[in-house]
């Protein structure tokens, strides 16, 4: 019998071009296959490539969660950007290789922060007795 090696596949893999804010588009096939929305974790293997004689040979590469936003697109953070030498222009080759859903990983407690801050509604000014409030509903989720 032959040693037969197994091949590993991510659960998808693409190739986009980041722009000037370090971002990129998840195709939308992609993200109706796995039913990705907006706030969702993706786990990603981000890497740098060349093309020599029409062969990609892979440069650098790097494993990061990134957070899914309007549109499909995600950010590379600059860190590594700046390690795997990607310019805006640049394409780069994403294998998706997890996911997590936002629905699923949040209580409802951490849902409606979310919402506050993405309504930048998270800063407000308050009363010396609304402060005493806040005070004592926070000791119940730290004490």
């Amino acid at each position: 019998m032959q040693n037969q090696q197994k091949t590993v596949e991510p659960l998808a893999k693409f190739h986009a071009s980041v722009n000037i804010k370090g971002q990129l588009v998840v195709p939308v096939k992609d993200r109706e296959v796995f039913g990705l929305k907006r706030g969702d974790i993706l786990e990603i293997i981000v890497r740098s490539f060349d093309v020599i004689n029409g062969k990609i040979h892979i440069k650098k590469r790097a494993y990061i969660l990134v957070r899914l936003s309007s549109k499909g697109l995600i950010t590379i953070p600059e860190e590594v950007r700046r390690e795997l030498g990607i310019s805006p222009g640049d394409t780069v080759e994403v294998l998706l290789v997890g996911f997590h859903k936002f629905d699923e990983l949040v209580t409802e407690k951490g849902k409606q922060i979310a919402k506050l801050i993405q309504a930048n509604t998270h800063m407000r000014l308050i009363t010396s007795e609304e402060e005493k409030t806040i005070i004592e509903k926070s000791r119940t989720y730290y004490v």
